[in-house]
């Protein structure tokens, strides 16, 4: 809620005023807000279900500190003086990170720190990349638990994208999303009952208003969901195959449970290391695993029963190893890849850069894959991750992708038993090809030799089949129709005395 503080300049991204740089702050609002926590304390103070109180979600990134923190300070005493026996938790307002809240409300007891950890807003990135930055996070929680306190995980889901309908408001979205094609189901009925208005979607009707900024809604009686994942051998991890890859996979080619699955194990050991997690949501409306705790079950996305098995505490092993490497991605336009390298080499206090604006094609891609690779594999434990700003991706080390190689739940990669056909190499098409035409060539020999004297006389008469004419094997005789080898000799003509030798 950006203006929830105050009056925001939107282009500079600020509550100062541009001519006293002062902070525009709406204290009328801080005000309400604080009364709003005592009236919701006071009344659920004694209610059985109610145990903790957050006082405002997600304030936006851009919130000034001091005075978030302010609020914080006041809405915390608040709680702590009606109902002393609940628990306080603030948000990060998207800086999760020790250098903002470490210290922060140092000896108080009963807070916690709530982070939302999502991939939805990611950029397309290979399942290694999504892997490696879900198996991250576990540094990161670490880093703030020791800095502030207990850290809770109060929303993730297990989204790759964008698509779900209404992420980013109704009928709406944000400028940019979804990045890529979404997939379309046929819309369910309301769970609340068709006497909702609208309802049933019509499906001879494309999307309807209110209009936002983007677009997110039921089209012709469809409506938005994730996309899906391709089994690896159809879709490599690095190149543009799976950012080019239809948003709906074919049965026999897709492996979204089990990209979903890795993830989802992966992701609750990282968050192991916090005090807690909430996976948003419960259910949802739609058939969206991904966001919905009971479909990704119903799914197989989500494992059941125990979380405390070797699959989910062993599921970073090969991300902890570093069992991967940062990669720069073929193609990409070569002003990015160079800001990608300069990017690193800055951060690293190599400011000798001209060299790399000098190399291009397969020589740009390898040195950048170096350069990305080394930022990566230092700075991955405390949050890098393998994008300098989409040219790169992450590809597991010391693997290929031209066959279907996937993760399963015993950490390692093997061969599954429905491989990808893409038809038979070159070579053996030009054999077939030979092949089938000397087999044809001599089974038409074969019938000629039989059913046409006319031919079968020209092949006697030539000098080209005398071995055939002078073979002495019954067999090889009978199927060409030759006359017995004796019965050859007798159709010799006399000799004519009166020839001149």
């Amino acid at each position: 809620v950006p203006r929830w503080f105050g009056y925001l300049r939107a282009l500079a991204r600020s509550y100062r005023s541009l001519a006293w740089r002062l902070q525009c702050i709406n204290n009328d609002h801080v005000q309400h807000s604080l009364d709003v926590v005592r009236i919701i304390t006071e009344r659920y103070k004694n209610h059985p279900a109610v145990f903790a109180l957050e006082p405002i979600n997600e304030p936006w990134e851009m919130s000034p500190l001091p005075v978030l923190k302010q609020f914080y300070w006041d809405s915390y005493l608040i709680v702590k003086t009606i109902a002393p026996h609940w628990k306080f938790a603030i948000h990060d307002s998207f800086r999760f990170a020790p250098y903002f809240w470490g210290g922060f409300m140092a000896g108080c007891p009963d807070r916690a720190i709530d982070t939302h950890i999502y991939q939805a807003w990611f950029n397309p990135a290979s399942r290694a990349a999504f892997y490696a930055n879900a198996c991250s996070e576990s540094a990161a929680i670490t880093a703030m638990e020791q800095a502030f306190g207990p850290v809770i995980v109060g929303e993730w889901s297990l989204a790759t994208d964008n698509c779900a309908m209404w992420l980013n408001g109704f009928n709406d979205n944000l400028n940019g999303y979804p990045k890529l094609p979404c997939k379309f189901i046929p819309c369910p009925g309301p769970y609340m009952g068709l006497e909702q208005p609208g309802t049933p979607v019509n499906p001879s009707l494309p999307l309807q208003g209110p209009y936002g900024t983007g677009v997110s809604g039921p089209i012709y009686g469809l409506c938005p969901i994730d996309r899906d994942w391709y089994k690896s051998s159809a879709q490599p991890a690095s190149g543009p195959e799976w950012v080019l890859s239809p948003p709906g996979a074919p049965a026999q080619l897709d492996d979204t449970q089990k990209v979903r699955y890795n993830l989802a194990i992966k992701k609750l050991e990282a968050f192991s290391y916090a005090h807690g997690t909430y996976f948003w949501n419960f259910r949802t409306e739609i058939d969206e695993p991904a966001w919905s705790y009971l479909g990704a079950v119903k799914a197989g996305y989500m494992p059941t029963g125990s979380l405390n098995t070797p699959d989910i505490q062993q599921a970073c092993s090969l991300e902890d190893a570093g069992l991967f490497v940062c990669v720069c991605k073929p193609g990409q336009l070569a002003s990015a890849v160079h800001a990608g390298m300069a990017y690193a080499l800055n951060v690293e206090g190599n400011y000798s850069q001209a060299w790399i604006y000098k190399i291009h094609g397969a020589d740009l891609v390898s040195n950048a894959t170096v350069i990305f690779n080394a930022f990566f594999q230092k700075y991955r434990l405390i949050g890098a991750t393998c994008d300098f700003g989409g040219v790169a991706t992450l590809e597991f080390a010391n693997r290929t992708y031209n066959s279907s190689i996937n993760f399963t739940n015993s950490q390692f990669y093997v061969q599954v038993n429905v491989p990808v056909y893409r038809g038979p190499a070159l070579w053996v098409l030009i054999l077939g090809g030979i092949g089938v035409a000397l087999v044809g060539s001599v089974a038409g020999f074969l019938v000629a030799m039989n059913f046409s004297p006319a031919f079968n006389k020209k092949v006697r008469e030539s000098g080209f089949f005398e071995p055939l004419k002078n073979s002495n094997n019954i067999i090889a005789r009978s199927s060409l129709s030759l006359l017995a080898l004796a019965d050859e000799y007798d159709n010799i003509p006399d000799a004519d005395p009166n020839r001149l030798t």
